[in-house]
């Protein structure tokens, strides 16, 4: 899932390893805002790319806190992208 918001754009992926377990991407700047400077880590130097792992619940917070700090002129910046990115089995 995309999150595209006046608080940051941030991309949300499930673990595979834990069901439970999700990866948000996002710059570091937008992960210390949301979540302190003690838990993400650098995925990729070259575009600056940090992740930082929480539980389904942990994310229903982050995005419930997310939608309310949203001012009421914001709304419409507001951008939620639920499109998966599933490879598509090919049948011969």
């Amino acid at each position: 899932m995309k999150i595209i918001s006046a608080q940051g754009n941030f991309k949300i992926i499930q673990t595979i390893k834990n069901r439970d377990e999700l990866l948000v991407l996002s710059s570091w700047t937008n992960l210390v805002k949301q979540f302190g400077s003690e838990r993400p880590f650098m995925l990729n130097q070259k575009e600056s790319v940090f992740g930082i792992y929480i539980c389904k619940q942990e994310c229903s917070d982050f995005m419930s806190k997310l939608i309310q700090d949203i001012d009421y002129h914001e709304w419409e910046d507001l951008k939620m992208d639920f499109t998966e990115n599933r490879p598509k089995n090919l049948t011969a």
